[in-house]
Parts: C-alpha cells; structure tokens; sequence
C-alpha cells in the first residue's frame, strides 16, 4: 500500500504538524525522559507517523506496539516494562550499535483495556525508566487526562488542503471532503478507486420482537428508522420459513399482497386445525373417563 511504503522516515519530510514535531524533536533530545507524550487526534492524519518519523531523526530505535491488540492487561505491561529496563534493545546489541537507544511507541493506546491503561501510568512514573514513551490515540483516555503532569497532551490536526495538494498533481479538494481530511483513506483513494458502492437488499419486515422493539425505541426518542429503506410497506407481517412450491428454480419470489393473504390464510387454518384437533382429543378423554366410571359403578 501507498500509504505504508512511502511513509516518511523524518520529521522534515512530514506534511504539517509544526507544533506536533517541535514538541517530540524536544522531548527526545531532552534528558531523563521524565514526562511522555501522548499524540491524539482524529484517524489518518499521521499521528503513527509522527512518532515513527521523529524516533527516526533523533536517531532511536522505534519499538511499536499496537496497544488496542497486544496490551490487554497488567501482565502485558509488565512484560514490556521487563523487556524495555535497558535503553538499548537486543536487536542494536546484536548489531553492535549500542548507542542507538529505544523509544517505545504505543499506538491506539485508548483501545487498550482500562486497567492496562492504569498500567501504563505507573510504567510512566516509574522513576527507574530510561526509554521514551510515545502513545498515539484517536481519543484521550480518561486517565491520562488525570495524570497530565507527567503525560504531555499533543492534539493533532489534519495538514492544511494547500499543503496536501503539493504532493498530488490532480486536483484533489472534492476527495479530500468526500475522504474527510483522513490522508490514509486519500492515499487508499488515489490507489485503488473508489469501492463499488453496494446495492441495498429490499426486504420485509421480519415481524421479530428485536425488530418491533428497536422501531419502538426509535420512536420513543424521536430517532429516525434507520432500516426504513429496506422496508416493504406491508402492515402486519407475519414471518415464515416455509418456501413457496408454486415458483420453480430460476424465478423471483416476488412478494406480493396476494401471497401474503394466502400465507395468513394458511396460518390460521393450521391454527384452526391445531384447535379442532385439540377438542377431539379432549372429547376422547372425556368418553374413556365415563367408560371406566361406568365400569366401576356396575
């Protein structure tokens, strides 16, 4: 994909972000890491690259992990937090680069379970930490935001049209509003199209209590019936699973009004003969009781 390969590898090839890349350029050249940094802001406006692109300049070893899939709970943390206690990871060591040193980026840190999150301050404060901390977010999780002396709150911005606009030779501000400033889903765009749209499948109602129940709740708050589209306009639907024999293979089983007074019609013959059925044998039971009482009276 585009949008992986050609990735920028520093932070003077990134689009915009100024205020973005003069904070983590200072961060990383500061001494002792006391603080980290927290990169938030809507999806696809670089805030992965960013991080990447700046561990990059200043020379560090980007270690990145996806926090939403792979850190789910303390122990999680806690093997990273073991894995990360020397600033020089084991692959620069096996290099025999031992001044090339690790920043740790957690990417999608608010997708990571709470507790973990918890974790992961503790992990900040830790005083015996020696690599910088990187997490990026589309949301600011709330602990973060109670811990914002030791965690540097960076929002994100997507880069202004002009500035996009160099790197294409199109014009490109219609995809750009149709894409909502998301770079990633522009870069998506430019590459391969745009996606078939899907046809919408008209179906009836199904006459389900979940499906009954949700137009309720819609109407109660005045929300719109988002499955209305894909109505029917047929009152009273009763759902059946039988098939109907009289179409044959290749045909459309059209619905139509008929079809459903004769499929209600049906129904309430079969109920009719369930309740037939059940006076007989009720009647049955009667004559045998008489029988045997008669028996024993005699």
């Amino acid at each position: 994909m585009y949008a992986e390969t050609f990735r920028p590898n520093n932070l003077d090839e990134v689009i915009g972000h100024q205020e973005a890349k003069e904070s983590l350029r200072k961060y990383l050249t500061s001494s002792g890491f006391p603080k980290a940094v927290m990169l938030t802001g809507p999806p696809g406006i670089g805030k992965t690259t960013l991080a990447l692109s700046a561990a990059k300049t200043v020379e560090f070893d980007p270690l990145e992990i996806n926090a939403s899939r792979s850190i789910r709970s303390y122990d999680d943390v806690t093997k990273i937090k073991d894995a990360c206690r020397s600033a020089v990871n084991i692959h620069s060591f096996m290099r025999g680069d031992r001044t090339r040193k690790t920043c740790v980026i957690l990417d999608e840190v608010d997708g990571s379970d709470p507790h973990a999150q918890a974790k992961i301050v503790e992990w900040i404060k830790d005083p015996l930490r020696k690599v910088p901390i990187i997490c990026t977010g589309n949301e600011l999780p709330t602990i973060f935001k109670r811990n914002a002396d030791h965690i540097e709150i960076i929002r994100c911005f997507p880069p202004r049209a002009t500035d996009i606009q160099k790197l294409f030779n199109e014009n490109i501000s219609d995809i750009l509003i149709e894409c909502q400033h998301d770079i990633r889903k522009l870069i998506h765009r430019v590459q391969y199209g745009n996606s078939d749209i899907i046809p919408k499948y008209i179906a009836p109602p199904t006459g389900l209590p979940v499906e009954k129940a949700f137009q309720m709740r819609q109407m109660m708050f005045g929300l719109p019936d988002f499955l209305h589209e894909y109505r029917v306009c047929i009152p009273d639907n009763v759902p059946t699973s039988k098939t109907n024999s009289r179409y044959k293979n290749g045909e459309k089983n059209v619905r139509t009004a008929e079809s459903d007074i004769l499929q209600k019609k049906q129904l309430l013959d079969k109920s009719h003969n369930s309740q037939k059925h059940l006076k007989n044998l009720v009647k049955k039971k009667k004559s045998v009781e008489q029988k045997e009482q008669l028996q024993l009276d005699s």
